[in-house]
């Protein structure tokens, strides 16, 4: 399985991949980001991480790949 973890700068979020999903994934707000679920197994598949350069470990985030200049910046607003 090739990584599709990474972390981007652009907001501050990480995600990590637990497994390749088999088909349509679903996700589910938390209050630190989303977990994606694969819906045919309901397997978890990744995390994404928000503000992730102050939750996770330093030692995690330096070893992500970058995403800089790829990803989408979203402004979550408050609810």
């Amino acid at each position: 399985m090739a990584s599709e973890s990474y972390y981007t700068t652009e907001g501050d979020i990480a995600y990590i991949r637990v497994r390749s999903p088999h088909g349509p994934v679903r996700s589910e707000e938390q209050p630190w980001g989303l977990r994606d679920y694969d819906e045919q197994t309901g397997d978890l598949v990744g995390l994404e991480v928000w503000s992730a350069s102050k939750v996770l470990p330093e030692e995690l985030v330096a070893a992500l790949p970058r995403l800089d200049g790829r990803g989408t910046s979203i402004e979550r607003q408050p609810a």
